[in-house]
């Protein structure tokens, strides 16, 4: 005879493993404790039947809300220990350390022996965290001596920040990146620096336009050839940027979101727009937040709406005097040559300056030269 669904119990309900499995991504681990030492029946259910479905998604960043310094290091370590003692760690396959202090010794503890299990890791903003250490450890993951499917990890996010402040989805104006001349206090002719910061949002490339982090890493180089030597195998949350057509740039990473309009007069670009769903996935960043109910490099990819958008990305050293920091309007290679590029002897194009101290000149430029000849402005 069939239960009556008015007298369905807790235990009932977490029963169900499609329940259980979208309900615990939203629950910090001090919760599922506490619920799994209120009975025999719920512990069994939580460590156990389903352990599986339970710390598939585990979410520790936010412990850098309460707590900083050596606190965090030996909770890190103990909880790596304990997990991997009571043979939790190899359920869980997403893993979020985002702004945590990470010691030296955490990450080889979150793949021992290559038996980890876990296919997305998120460390971004992460504290005392080397690049060098990240390396070594990507670095040991794809060595062409590692065992045959012992290759978990699928998707690093590393790169990107966990948020920006702005004043639009399209003008990104972290204060801890710099984006040329209009970023600096006092720049914004006119205008208060505070009112540029007051909102927020989360960084992903489809979603948002401008510079998406910092690119002056200390070793540049190594990054690429890492990424490189990853492709096919993990992803991250940014890509290559090879720059245009007979740029003597070195590729760079890209971290700058140009939206999908692209160029401002041909609406497109020389190497053609990303498009989730089409571009083969090595070829595409990782969007943010990480999936909450997959860990999969397809879910890390996939808008909820289920949309395939395209965009374009580039780095801030491609995009000098081309691009807009306000607007975020650029002109591509075949479209536009800032005068500084030209090269000597060679005729000019017979298009007018289209970016002058990183401001659009047919409109970001002069509506900040109006808006600072009023009263409180540079020119008032």
């Amino acid at each position: 005879m069939a239960s009556n669904p008015q007298t369905s119990t807790l235990l009932d309900l977490l029963s169900n493993h499609l329940i259980l499995s979208h309900i615990v991504p939203f629950l910090p681990p001090s919760s599922l404790l506490s619920l799994a030492v209120t009975s025999k029946s719920l512990y069994s259910l939580v460590f156990i039947t389903h352990s599986a479905y339970t710390f598939r998604y585990l979410n520790l960043s936010h412990l850098q809300q309460k707590w900083a310094g050596s606190w965090i290091e030996d909770y890190l370590a103990r909880t790596f220990h304990t997990l991997e003692k009571i043979s939790i760690l190899s359920h869980v396959t997403t893993l979020i350390l985002d702004g945590l202090s990470i010691p030296a010794k955490t990450l080889p503890n979150i793949y021992p022996h290559d038996l980890s299990n876990v296919r997305i890791l998120s460390i971004r903003n992460a504290l005392d965290l080397s690049e060098r250490r990240v390396m070594n450890l990507l670095d040991h993951l794809i060595r062409p001596s590692r065992p045959e499917g012992s290759l978990r990890l699928k998707a690093l996010y590393y790169f990107t920040p966990l948020w920006l402040q702005t004043n639009s989805p399209k003008n990104s104006l972290d204060p801890q990146i710099s984006q040329g001349v209009t970023d600096a206090i006092g720049s914004q002719l006119g205008q208060s620096r505070n009112s540029l910061l007051d909102f927020r949002y989360d960084p992903s490339w489809t979603n948002s336009q401008g510079v998406l982090f910092n690119n002056e890493w200390q070793d540049r180089e190594g990054w690429i050839r890492l990424i490189e030597a990853c492709k096919g195998l993990i992803v991250f949350d940014t890509v290559i940027c090879h720059h245009g057509p007979g740029s003597e740039l070195p590729p760079s990473l890209a971290n700058v979101a140009l939206g999908a309009n692209g160029c401002q007069k041909c609406h497109s670009a020389p190497e053609q727009p990303r498009i989730y769903g089409q571009t083969p996935a090595h070829d595409l960043p990782l969007l943010s937040p990480p999936p909450l109910f997959a860990s999969t490099v397809k879910a890390a990819q996939c808008l909820a709406s289920g949309e395939n958008p395209k965009f374009y990305a580039r780095c801030t050293q491609c995009l000098q005097d081309r691009r807009c920091e306000r607007c975020n309007a650029w002109w591509c290679e075949d479209c536009y040559t800032p005068p500084s590029k030209h090269s000597e002897g060679a005729a000019k194009p017979d298009n007018d300056i289209k970016v002058h101290m990183g401001l659009c000149v047919q409109k970001c430029l002069v509506e900040e030269l109006y808006t600072g000849v009023g009263e409180g402005g540079m020119w008032g």
